[in-house]
């Protein structure tokens, strides 16, 4: 076989080879880049807080039809105290929860596993009120952040749900209302007047609302 023949095929091995080995590092540097990109999404995640379905201003007016005391920053405070108080719970292994809770969410809530600490309630937002029955019930979401024990921030977004009751049915069962003059039960949370003995029933704010559900969400 001649010389230049020998060159020829030498150099078309060596092109070849060049094309494969730029492609493959084409395909190398794409490869980065997508790694790099869910590494980027992840820690975006990470710190972006989770949104809310924020329905203030169309139920607000709805509540305080209901409960013209309802004072929406004193409601607010204790929304963000609980959703704080879940997740240190979770840390302290205990429930932390005092009155304002229902028995029931005490004895049945599940508290999340693996948070180590960091609670951050970054914003909270009215979500749903439930004027269908008897009973009044308000539901806000919160989005929250914790440190877990894997070492990564979590961004979570919690639903809490209160009802409306008597401060004075807070040893008792949260569903029976009665009035304060005469004892005769309530019909319906919200009322303003007594059908038996006409006296008027005014409805506490804040402490009024008795926490019976939380959640992830």
């Amino acid at each position: 076989m001649h010389w230049y023949v020998i060159l020829i095929i030498a150099l078309v091995g060596a092109g070849i080879l060049g094309y494969v080995v730029s492609r493959l590092a084409r395909l190398f540097n794409r490869a980065e880049g997508l790694i790099d990109d869910i590494k980027d999404a992840g820690i975006r995640e990470e710190e972006t807080p989770k949104s809310l379905n924020a329905m203030d201003s169309l139920l607000l007016p709805q509540i305080l039809k209901d409960f013209p005391e309802y004072n929406r920053a004193v409601i607010m405070d204790r929304v963000i105290r609980d959703a704080k108080l879940f997740y240190e719970s979770a840390v302290k292994g205990e429930m932390l929860f005092g009155d304002g809770a229902s028995a029931s969410l005490l004895s049945d809530l599940k508290l999340p596993e693996g948070v180590l600490g960091g609670v951050l309630v970054h914003r909270i937002a009215l979500s749903a009120y439930d004027r269908s029955g008897r009973d009044r019930l308000i539901t806000y979401q919160a989005s929250a952040k914790y440190d877990g024990v894997d070492g990564r921030p979590h961004q979570t977004r919690l639903a809490l749900k209160y009802i409306a009751a008597s401060s004075a049915d807070f040893a008792e069962k949260i569903e029976v209302l009665k009035c304060p003059n005469c004892s005769a039960p309530v019909p319906a949370v919200g009322e303003k007047v007594c059908r038996y003995c006409g006296a008027a029933l005014v409805a506490p704010a804040g402490a009024g609302w008795v926490l019976i559900d939380i959640k992830e969400c």
